[in-house]
């Protein structure tokens, strides 16, 4: 077994241990009176404009996982246990939940379990429910019409399997195995099953076909992507047929979420799960080139870890961020949005789908056994536009103004944003935050209660400490609307740091040396996703008790 190897096993007992406590009836006496996790990561139910929940009824524990809806705009999502599967669909005209119970032994540890399975995808071809089930190791199917189940099992032992997509032409569903480290096939007809090797500890994660035919995969554990020709791949093989692709400078990098979208479906969105990002690269550059979308920053958890992807048929693209509490929605125009999920502070959501006709987008939570939806037929009457969008070079210690728009909506249709306090701010350029990159506001506030148009301005000056390079910054407005739940408007900005480079720059990002004891709790969450990005819920758990752990051994 390699080290890292071992080294993922001896993380995924640490937070399985961390989580039995909260299962267990007594408390280990190594760890000193854990934190009530359920108190913490829920500690409101608001309401909002723009998202609606449901309670999922009869969940004795957590499991929610994936979601996908059907042709007539149901949704369907998994919840799987250590002990149980069931397949749920939810109709949303008389809000009822129809259960399909999963048959079978759990063959796969419990590090697997909460670690992999539970992706959905809907089959047009054959009106059916693809789902994936780490339990009994296996991939599955419903036909939605006559409710009947079908179940095959996956070759390898423990694989975790992940993620799903359907080939182009509808004949095959693949899957990604996070722990067996293959990618595989199951050709509908035949009901046969080939595996493709990735190579050792590389945590294929997510799926998605490109439209020349060519399968996109995220792999969380080498911090790179895979472009699959499945036409020539060869059965156990890793050599034909399968490119690694890695990103171009020395950046962080946990890819998840994957999306081939926009109208000509040639951008690749690629969801960092190490960091609190988006990546959007055109497909043909293959990730030498690419925009750093900055999500907003997160009070209760140091990153938002975006998750699953999804677009729909405008080209719009959507994705969850279960460590910010946050649905984002990044228009075919640029602008990112995001609201905040009512249920908080860690509603912990990852998986998420878009109807057909685009006006819902669902989504499941695991810490609150909730099912939501981002209601898209409500616009947010708010645009932010950049004047200048060309790459600013900047130097040492000169003001340079990166000057914005705000507009709103002229013939407003609800009252839905507070209008009068609307911020202004800059976020984003590395996974720790501006470095070396000052900015002021002018205005810092903006009303737009009675102007429908205003200009601003954020300056910005590089200070000494900056490094140089190329760098997406990202402007961002946040208002309130229902209960306090912010609403976060942005676009990124590419910007140079044309300053002197220092031998000790070429080794290390400030972010990895030179660290304070206050930032060590972002070390451990930086490390702890970047090598068990997909443990999602219990890494939340783990994290709150170490937090807790460390405040009281810091505490005078």
């Amino acid at each position: 077994m390699s080290i890292q190897i071992g080294f993922l096993l001896l993380i995924l007992l640490i937070i399985l241990s961390f989580s039995s406590v909260f299962r267990a009836s007594s408390q280990p006496t190594s760890l000193p009176n854990p934190v009530n996790t359920d108190q913490q990561m829920i500690t409101y139910q608001k309401q909002s404009n723009y998202i609606h929940e449901f309670n999922v009824p009869n969940l004795k524990e957590k499991g929610l996982k994936g979601i996908v809806t059907d042709s007539d705009g149901n949704p369907w999502f998994y919840y799987q246990t250590n002990k149980t599967s069931t397949l749920i669909r939810f109709n949303p005209l008389n809000h009822s939940f129809n259960s399909y119970s999963i048959q079978g032994k759990t063959v796969s540890d419990n590090s697997i379990i909460n670690l992999a399975g539970g992706q959905l995808i809907y089959d047009e071809k054959h009106k059916s429910i693809w789902f994936t089930d780490a339990r009994i190791n296996a991939l599955g199917s419903i036909d939605i019409q006559r409710g009947k189940l079908d179940i095959h099992k996956i070759p390898t032992n423990n694989s975790g399997v992940m993620g799903l997509a359907i080939s182009p032409d509808g004949n095959s569903i693949w899957f990604a195995e996070i722990i067996g480290n293959n990618i595989g096939s199951f050709d509908i007809s035949s009901k046969t099953i080939k595996e493709y090797p990735t190579g050792e500890f590389t945590g294929p994660t997510l799926l998605a076909y490109d439209s020349n035919g060519q399968l996109w995969v995220t792999m969380s554990y080498s911090s790179s992507i895979l472009k699959v020709e499945p036409w020539s791949l060869i059965p156990g093989s890793k050599i034909s047929g399968i490119f690694e692709i890695k990103l171009e400078k020395h950046d962080s990098f946990s890819p998840f979420g994957i999306a081939i979208a926009d109208k000509n479906k040639s951008k690749l969105f690629i969801s960092d799960h190490g960091s609190s990002r988006v990546i959007v690269s055109n497909l043909t550059s293959e990730l030498k080139n690419y925009t750093s979308y900055w999500t907003s920053p997160s009070i209760a958890y140091p990153v938002s870890l975006p998750g699953q992807v999804v677009s729909d048929k405008n080209g719009n693209v959507y994705f969850v961020e279960h460590g910010g509490n946050k649905v984002s929605k990044l228009s075919s125009n640029g602008l990112l949005t995001e609201f905040d999920i009512p249920t908080g502070p860690l509603a912990t959501v990852v998986y998420i789908t878009v109807s057909a006709d685009a006006s819902k987008v669902w989504f499941t939570e695991w810490a609150s056994n909730k099912i939501g939806y981002l209601d898209n037929t409500v616009s947010v009457p708010l645009d932010l536009r950049i004047k200048d969008a060309m790459p600013k070079s900047l130097r040492l210690d000169q003001v340079y103004p990166l000057e914005i728009t705000v507009n709103r909506e002229d013939r407003l249709t609800n009252n839905s944003l507070s209008l009068n306090e609307i911020e202004l701010s800059l976020i984003g350029m590395t996974e720790s935050g501006l470095q070396g990159l000052t900015y002021l506001a002018n205005p810092q506030r903006i009303n737009l209660t009675d102007a429908t148009t205003i200009d601003g301005a954020l300056n910005l000056t590089v200070g000494k400490d900056a490094i140089a390079g190329k760098y997406t910054i990202t402007p961002r407005l946040r208002t309130f609307e229902k209960d306090n739940l912010t609403i976060s408007l942005s676009r990124p900005q590419t910007v140079i740091l044309d300053v002197p480079v220092e031998k000790s720059q070429l080794q290390n990002l400030p972010a990895e040396s030179n660290q304070s004891n206050s930032n060590v709790t972002l070390i451990f969450l930086r490390d702890l996703a970047r090598y068990g990005s997909i443990t999602v819920a219990v890494t939340l758990i783990a994290y709150l008790i170490y937090r807790k752990i460390y405040q009281r051994k810091v505490r005078p």
